[in-house]
């Protein structure tokens, strides 16, 4: 009888958080500045005028969306932080009381209430052990995850500026080689779903979904979007009318 080789299994929550930035980098980029440029088209049906849209709304939702990204990170390790040195100061102040909340802890998962005493006596003899117990099983946060604000920041913006300018490329094309408008916005649509679908099936690397599943949601919701930003522009076109010759 063959016996299998067991296979190891690799986790990637210390991935987490920049996999998260990079995907709604360029899923902001792709489906909110593909939205923007889709209904600047559906607007005007020019190609200069949804190319300087585009861009504009590029440079401002990636200095936007980098800045939120910095601050909100910042702002959750300042929490944590603060949290930590909280309960740090109450190992170090009441040890008694914090002794009781880990036997709690383990008869909770299950141990006698003896087993539950000998393991909190065997970790009350190591302080930073008790903190990351506490952190684990009272506060529920685990900071050596968390990537630097600054970092995370970045590369948000870096990813929002590449998913943005990915629906404006067609656009570019039309200016310089009169490809037809039409065209343009067709191949837009295209080049942002096919990048959806690629990121969608890269995803599950860390969802566990199927590929076609990881593909099939993010060119789902893209495509509401994007047609609902074109119909949208377009209405606005028969409220409001470009003055002649000002594009």
């Amino acid at each position: 009888m063959r016996v299998m080789e067991p296979k190891e299994v690799q986790h990637r929550t210390e991935e987490a958080d920049v996999f998260r930035t990079k995907v709604f980098g360029v899923q902001d980029g792709l489906i909110g500045v593909g939205s923007i440029a889709l209904g600047a088209a559906g607007f005007s049906h020019d190609s200069l005028l949804v190319l300087v849209t585009g861009l504009i709304a590029t440079i401002a939702q990636a200095f936007s969306m980098g800045v939120g990204e910095f601050i909100s990170t910042r702002v959750r390790m300042q929490v944590f932080n603060n949290e930590i040195k909280k309960e740090d100061y109450e190992i170090q102040n009441f040890p008694e009381k914090e002794k009781g909340e880990l036997i709690t802890f383990y008869e909770e998962k299950g141990f006698s209430r003896e087993e539950a005493e000998k393991i909190a006596d065997i970790l009350m003899r190591n302080k930073d052990v008790v903190l990351n117990e506490m952190m684990i099983h009272e506060l529920k946060i685990f900071p050596e995850e968390f990537e630097r604000p600054a970092k995370l920041g970045l590369i948000m913006a870096i990813y929002l500026v590449i998913g943005g300018v990915i629906p404006l490329v067609p656009f570019g094309i039309d200016l310089m080689f009169k490809i037809g408008f039409d065209v343009a916005v067709v191949l837009s649509v295209a080049l942002i779903l096919i990048t959806l679908s690629v990121f969608g099936s890269a995803s599950t690397k860390y969802t566990g979904l199927p590929k076609w599943r990881g593909a099939m949601e993010q060119i789902a919701t893209g495509l509401l979007a994007l047609i609902g930003s074109y119909l949208a522009g377009y209405a606005l076109s028969l409220v409001f009318t470009i003055p002649p010759g000002l594009f």
